[in-house]
């Protein structure tokens, strides 16, 4: 990997719910001119375009992200307790090297539905200190919104709009239930939406900061995660007549309805990456940064495979939900060590690679491993600098059944060999010819089949779940968001 004379400052940005084809550098006709930012970042580092989710759900990615681990060996497989807070984080480990570290966003330790958590209180905040944050300014997500306080609901309450809020959070519920499209403008003033806030946040961040100490931000957008609630001036800049249709949707309208508003919010959480990318130039660090982009999970509901597989959301193998963008934008001082300035790198890498890319670059190579104990985060500079063409034969991903049932996956960007846990099933799709895995092959293709399998039992053999604590469990609560609960927040207030 490349050699740094001193530790760069590192910016790590996240989305939440994006595929990795909605993105204006992918060459997406209707998101063309609506992400400058991230196409800047594509244009001056590298866009990895076979990126995948280890978990495609918030918090199994997010905890995978922060300790370099699989999610079956944390034990984190769901949306379900807390994260297992005695597990290192990539965080504590560059608080230990020096660095001065913050967050920015979502994190989602907490699931908080059915609790009424208020991630404000000490306690809670405390916690989120103790992964590894120096300052800590946390948003739950959107409709999380609904069970969970924070900063943001804080900002919402002290404006008069929270109830204004979960009320149309309720509205949207009450429209799915009744089979009608729930996707119309945010009801909140522009400057009020989630990841305005975010970013607005974040850039002031950055212009107040004085240590001198190294630093690390971790910027987490909540877009373009439902609800589909974009303000009604990002959803005038989307030119509907380019938004791209499954042939055999049901309700095609409605379709381009949503997908406009996930490309809406998309554009916002760009232009709001702009302002911390101008904060970062005002203070003439942007060349001395490295910059990382990626996402938890996709979204299967808005792509052209919407029809074909009758699929929506995410916990879902295939392509739109496990498959995310990646960025990776070296410090300008690099620029002759690695890959040209805007190439594509089509090597298989997970999103939690981010993990080891971060801790080699400020600890040195190897440093992942020394940090985080069982780690199976594979760092990204050997690809960054041409020393290798692939880190993985095939990168792996997991759901623990929590929305749709159970199933492990290796996919090595040709092949996709699904394992389904409840019924031992194995399925296989040649993603070449058949890219929204409608035709399993499994039968025609013993061989890809049994190659395909051992390289997903060596990476349960070569990452036992460490021993330091496994996730918390707590049975699902029943919860659901309705205007009785509503009414019950609005009597407390």
């Amino acid at each position: 990997m490349p050699t740094f004379n001193e530790r760069p400052n590192i910016l790590l940005v996240l989305t939440d719910q994006h595929r990795w084809d909605f993105m204006g550098y992918m060459g997406h006709r209707a998101m063309q001119g609506l992400t400058p930012h991230f196409d800047r970042l594509a244009q001056e580092g590298a866009a990895f375009t076979h990126c995948y989710s280890p978990n495609p759900l918030c918090m199994p990615a997010r905890n995978a992200i922060h300790t370099g681990l699989y999610t079956f060996q944390s034990g984190q497989m769901n949306n379900v307790g807390d994260w297992p807070m005695a597990l290192p984080t990539f965080t504590q480990a560059l608080q230990a090297l020096g660095y001065h570290t913050a967050l920015t966003g979502k994190i989602h330790a907490h699931e908080g539905v059915g609790y009424d958590l208020d991630l404000a209180e000490p306690r809670w905040r405390q916690e989120i200190r103790a992964l590894g944050f120096d300052d800590v300014l946390q948003v739950a997500g959107k409709t999380m919104a609904f069970f969970v306080d924070d900063d943001y609901t804080q900002y919402l309450a002290e404006r008069g709009l929270l109830y204004a809020y979960r009320e149309d959070i309720v509205e949207r519920v009450e429209a799915r239930g009744r089979g009608e499209a729930d996707c119309w403008p945010s009801i909140l003033p522009e400057e009020a939406f989630v990841d305005a806030f975010i970013g607005r946040h974040a850039a002031e961040w950055f212009r107040r900061y004085d240590d001198e100490r190294p630093w690390f931000h971790m910027l987490s957008f909540c877009s373009p995660h439902p609800s589909y609630d974009a303000p009604a001036s990002a959803l005038e800049r989307v030119d509907r007549r380019l938004v791209p249709l499954s042939p055999h949707h049901d309700h095609p309208e409605d379709l381009r309805d949503m997908v406009a508003n996930y490309i809406a919010q998309i554009h916002v959480v760009d232009e709001h990456l702009g302002l911390v990318l101008a904060a970062l130039e005002e203070r003439g660090w942007l060349d001395d940064t490295l910059i990382l982009f990626t996402a938890d999970h996709g979204e299967m509901g808005v792509g052209p495979d919407a029809g074909d597989t009758g699929k929506s959301g995410k916990c879902h193998w295939e392509d739109g939900s496990t498959r995310v963008p990646l960025l990776v934008r070296p410090p300008s001082r690099m620029a002759a060590t690695v890959v040209p300035p805007g190439s594509r790198v089509e090597a298989p890498v997970s999103c939690h690679d981010v993990t080891a890319t971060i801790l080699d670059a400020a600890g040195g190579k190897g440093h992942a491993a020394q940090a985080l104990p069982g780690c199976s985060s594979r760092s990204l500079w050997p690809l960054l600098d041409g020393t290798v063409k692939q880190t993985r034969e095939a990168v792996y991903s997991e759901n623990g059944g929590q929305f749709a049932p159970a199933w492990r996956m290796m996919d090595d960007g040709a092949w996709k060999y699904v394992w389904l846990v409840e019924t031992a099933q194995e399925l296989l799709f040649y993603k070449v010819e058949d890219p929204f895995c409608l035709s399993d092959v499994a039968a025609d293709h013993p061989d890809v089949v049994a190659r395909l399998r051992r390289a997903m039992l060596s990476e349960h053999l070569e990452h036992p779940a460490p021993k330091t604590g496994r996730a918390a469990y707590s049975p699902l609560i029943p919860h659901r968001i309705g205007r009785e609960r509503l009414e019950r927040y609005n009597r407390g207030q």
